[in-house]
């Protein structure tokens, strides 16, 4: 149970950063486009940031079980990425009532979706080496593969 809930807090928490970053995406095009849309785009973007970077999560999960951060390719994050919001933009396209596919809405939620997970693997393999490079001991520990937190200072 313990591995699900870790997994759970993963997607919920890519979902968020996702759903933040195509917010404010969505709502800079917004204030682009006369600013009259800002906050339909915003929620807009929102939703699909959060159903796409979940989405995303969930395909990254079961497709690279197995690999550590640093094995991971970027231009195999951008496919499962560009297949999330695919999949995200096909789904809201038929629950939205539309009648049919938009194939330029869904190729535009794709390519976002494989830009979003690209720039997310590349922050987090820089995040990593940096941590490495400090040579904190909490770096450490991920580089061993340890599950729980290392122990704080006064801890007893």
């Amino acid at each position: 149970m313990k591995g699900f809930l870790r997994r759970l807090r993963g997607i919920i928490g890519m979902g968020v950063t996702w759903a933040a970053g195509l917010a404010g995406l969505f709502s800079l095009a917004g204030l682009v486009f006369g600013g009259r849309f800002v906050p339909g785009l915003a929620l807009t973007g929102g939703f699909l940031g959060l159903v796409g970077g979940g989405a995303f999560a969930v395909i990254l999960s079961i497709a690279e079980r197995r690999r550590r951060l640093r094995e991971l390719s970027l231009w195999r994050m951008a496919l499962w990425g560009g297949l999330g919001g695919a999949l995200v933009a096909g789904v809201t396209n038929l629950i939205g009532g539309s009648g049919g596919l938009i194939w330029p809405f869904i190729g535009t939620v794709a390519f976002i979706g494989a830009v979003a997970s690209t720039g997310t693997v590349a922050v987090a393999k820089r995040a990593e080496r940096k941590l490495i490079a400090g040579g904190d001991e909490s770096a450490a520990s991920l580089e061993e593969g340890e599950d729980r937190l290392p122990a704080l200072e006064g801890d007893v």
